[in-house]
Order: structure tokens, then sequence, then C-alpha cells
């Protein structure tokens, strides 16, 4: 888990994770507003006050046919990073999920970010954790489109129906695991950590060619 900061403020804005010693995955809409020469990564740490390893970003991937007008389809990029990650007690590859995995309703998930700790209150300095639920992908699909939003196939909803816990603002970006694999990404949601409207994250596993393909 990373923190994307702007270089200039240390301002934390978005989540990521490492893919390998030269890049990070995020969400597009985390990296659409920026230009590569003002984001920083910070990376082992779970304290911001006590950034540990500063890495500039020197490229900026957004997935070709990402489509804010659309649901936020697409919601995906790659940070390459000037110096690579060097691999510790504290900075880890997350791993990708294997070509076909799925997950089904009701596996557990682990979400965690930087972001607010309710709607529209404060930011945390320490990462956040939370064990939430993927969702069934026809009750989000069904919650969403009474909202006029469409739920893709490569998309995945994520949530906790009796509790408010999951991601908020500044979370996006940041990784849904299940099983230790990078299963989605932080894109969109009604409101935050919601009992009725899932989080919504890009699915992961139905990018494996593109992000191979470019960080090759």
């Amino acid at each position: 888990q990373v923190s994307l900061q702007y270089t200039e403020f240390s301002f934390h804005f978005c989540g990521g994770s490492i893919l390998n010693d030269n890049y990070v995955i995020t969400a597009a809409h985390c990296a659409e507003a920026i230009g590569s020469n003002n984001v920083k990564v910070i990376a082992g740490t779970i304290n911001l006050i006590n950034p540990k390893s500063e890495h500039n970003v020197i490229k900026i991937i957004i997935h070709e046919e990402y489509d804010s007008l659309n649901s936020w389809i697409n919601d995906i990029a790659l940070l390459q990073v000037e110096t690579p990650f060097i691999t510790s007690k504290t900075i880890g590859h997350v791993p990708l999920p294997p070509k076909g995995f799925n997950v089904k309703a009701n596996d557990v998930a682990i979400v965690s970010g930087w972001g607010r700790l309710w709607q529209g209150g404060p930011t945390t300095v320490r990462l956040q954790r939370a064990n939430i639920l993927i969702a069934d992908h026809i009750y989000c699909e069904y919650m969403y489109n009474n909202m006029s939003y469409n739920i893709y196939p490569t998309q995945v909803c994520a949530y906790d129906s009796s509790i408010e816990k999951g991601s908020c603002h500044g979370d996006s970006g940041g990784p849904l695991t299940v099983g230790g694999k990078l299963i989605g990404l932080v894109s969109w949601a009604n409101g935050c950590a919601n009992t009725f409207y899932p989080t919504v994250y890009t699915s992961v596993v139905n990018y494996l060619d593109w992000i191979t393909a470019n960080t090759a």
C-alpha cells in the first residue's frame, strides 16, 4: 500500500499498490488530474508523518478507454517511479490474481487506505484497514441502475451491509485484496461505506494483459 502525494505540499490524495520495483497501480481518476512531475509515491510506512521511502513519478499510463462520464469504466492507471522500490519488511509487491480468478458474493475482502475516517470527516495519518464482503454483482447493478449508473463486468463491488465500514475520499486507487491478492482498485461509490450501496472497484483480473503490456 502506497500513498500518492503532491510533491509540493506532501498532501495525500490517493492510494495505490506496488506492482514491481518500478511501477505502482492506482485508479485512472487519481492520475488524470496530475502531471508526472508533481506527484510522488510514499512507500514503506503506515504513518504518513514518518515517510520512509519517497519516489518521484516519471511516467503516468492511464487506460486508453477510461471514461469518467460512463460510470468510471476502465478506472486503472500505472505510475512509473524514478528510483526503484527496494523490497524490505515494509515494502513488498502485491500479488496479482491468476487469469480467470473469480470472486464470489460474500468472499471476505480487505480494503485499506489513508482516506477520510467518515464522510466529510478528517483524513488520517495512520493507515486504516477494514474487512468487508464482496457484494452480489446483480444487487450492485440493481442499486446503481436506479441512480442511472452502469455497473460493468470489469467492475467488482464490495461493502458491509450491517455496519458502516469501507472506503472513503482519499482511499481511491488503493487495494481491495482477497486471499492476499489484488482484486480491486477503489473507484467510486454513493457516499462512504454505505450499508446499502456497495463501493465499486476496478476488477484487476480483467486487466492482467494490459498491465503486462504496459509494465514490460
